[in-house]
């Protein structure tokens, strides 16, 4: 499902930020990003003079995989500098101790991610300012967080564990950040999705300043 959703997600990052260039072809490197430099991420950077819009790619709980790694290809192929950090591993995290990462350790991985926005901002090939997030499952839930602080100017959230793997049941993070400023959120989500539903997304929706934007994929069912 993710390739499908996937496309969607591309054509609504594609609209939100608005690339000016198409570059075809893209270079990587894997670096260290974060507060504590440790967090190990692979940057892909069109070819081209820029300036690029950048999109931060968060994995799911599962941490990063080929899957993430190719959808930055095709973001770079389309014209965007493109970052996917492996931030869970960086905080010890697996997929059973996942919790962590929505309550303990919540608080320094969106600090991690405030600072790798900066840090794409000063990329020669920037397009300053113009930062989305593309969240899967886990990054899901922090992509959300980012759009409720404005810390970028778009967010797609993708099946997110927008509950914190029932961590947020009252989902609080969202319901206390989410004003008129914050930045829109595309959410899409799945009706017949076990693991997460339709509940989470519907309790934003009775607030007024919560999402800007639901896209309910009906009928899909695997998270």
């Amino acid at each position: 499902m993710k390739t499908a959703a996937g496309v969607l997600a591309l054509v609504a990052c594609t609209v939100m930020l608005a690339s000016s260039a198409f570059a075809g072809t893209y270079t990587t490197q894997t670096i260290t990003v974060g507060v504590r430099k440790n967090m190990e991420a692979t940057l892909y950077t069109p070819d081209g003079p820029g300036p690029f819009p950048m999109v931060l790619v968060l994995h799911t709980s599962s941490g990063i995989s080929s899957v993430d790694q190719g959808y930055c290809g095709n973001l770079a192929k389309e014209g965007y500098i493109c970052i996917a950090p492996a931030f869970l591993r960086a905080y010890g995290i697996s997929n059973d101790m996942r919790r962590l990462s929505f309550t303990k350790e919540a608080k320094a991985i969106t600090g991690d991610f405030i600072e790798i926005i900066g840090e794409l901002n000063a990329l020669p090939k920037a397009k300053q300012g113009a930062v989305g997030a593309i969240g899967f499952s886990n990054g899901g839930f922090f992509t959300m967080i980012l759009a409720s602080m404005n810390k970028i100017k778009a967010g797609v959230s993708y099946y997110g564990a927008l509950d914190g793997a029932r961590a947020h049941p009252d989902l609080k993070p969202f319901q206390e950040r989410f004003t008129s400023s914050s930045s829109p959120v595309l959410i899409l989500a799945g009706e017949n999705d076990t693991t997460i539903g339709m509940e989470p997304v519907r309790k934003l929706e009775s607030n007024p300043e919560g999402v800007r934007r639901v896209l309910r994929a009906q009928g899909l069912s695997r998270h």
